[in-house]
């Protein structure tokens, strides 16, 4: 259980390294990559049509490090919508 949340926490830095300045914050990277890792870890596994499931195989990271960087798109679309250009959520 532990292995899994450092696994989902190291595909949200992993996300949040693609992204230029200004970059998310780093509790906002860890939650998206478990948000990431916790959706696209299954469809990995859906896609590659194994019949057992383990979560430390390299499409499941892959899938994760895409998932958060999904999430943190959506939150830096909506963040930049929402706020005014002296209250950015990303800074």
């Amino acid at each position: 259980m532990l292995s899994g949340l450092i696994y989902a926490l190291l595909a949200g830095l992993v996300a949040r390294s693609v992204f230029r300045a200004p970059r998310p914050p780093f509790a906002l990277a860890l939650a998206a990559g478990v948000a990431g890792t916790v959706v696209g870890a299954p469809i990995a596994h859906r896609i590659s049509g194994e019949h057992e499931f383990h979560a430390f195989q390299p499409e499941s990271f892959i899938a994760g490090i895409i998932g958060a960087f999904v999430v943190l798109s959506i939150v830096r679309l909506v963040a930049r919508r929402v706020s005014s250009s002296d209250d950015r959520l990303f800074s």
